[in-house]
């Protein structure tokens, strides 16, 4: 279980996130093996070189995508926070990821970009609380909060979609922006 605490002095906001009964203090822009960063493209890009998401509940083998998912070949991790509570049937807890490894084929072994997604807040907010990150080879699609521009649009708009009915639950677990939980 991870706490989330905010300090703030005149502008200056202080974010701290450290393991129950840590006062290890997270400023923004950090991240940790859990916690993928939302500051950005350079941030996410080399939280995901670090690869520590391997080390999170993923899926054992590149496959063709699920419906309705127009990502072509995939693998998909979640991070314990999400693993945790697949089998549960309420919106996903504050802190809640998963990271989408891109492929050209079932066979390929490098990825050719991410899909990358953080829950910030308790409340999904219809999306506008989650970070979204994209990216397909050198295109950066989306990166963002879920709130506006092509996070909203491209990100949000496919994921509210998640748990509404069997056609958007291609995986047990499914539901509140994410359509494949791994456990």
């Amino acid at each position: 279980m991870r706490l989330l605490g905010f300090t703030v002095a005149g502008s200056l906001l202080t974010l701290s996130l450290g393991a129950c009964g840590s006062d290890d203090p997270v400023t923004p822009g950090d991240s940790d093996a859990q916690t993928p960063p939302t500051t950005g493209r350079v941030a996410v890009e080399a939280w995901l070189a670090d690869a520590t998401y391997n080390d999170w509940a993923c899926e054992a083998a590149i496959h063709a995508s699920r419906d309705p998912s127009p990502h072509g070949f995939n693998r998909i991790c979640s991070n314990d926070v999400l693993a945790a509570n697949v089998s549960g049937t309420a919106d996903w807890p504050k802190g809640s990821a998963g990271v989408k490894e891109l492929y050209a084929s079932a066979s390929a072994t490098t990825p050719i970009g991410f899909a990358v997604y953080l829950k910030t807040d308790a409340d999904s907010a219809g999306g506008d609380n989650w970070y979204w990150y994209e990216r397909i080879n050198s295109d950066t699609i989306a990166d963002g909060m879920g709130d506006s521009g092509p996070a909203k649009t491209i990100c949000v708009g496919c994921h509210i979609g998640a748990g509404i009915d069997l056609a958007h639950t291609p995986t047990p677990g499914g539901r509140d922006q994410v359509y494949t939980p791994v456990q």
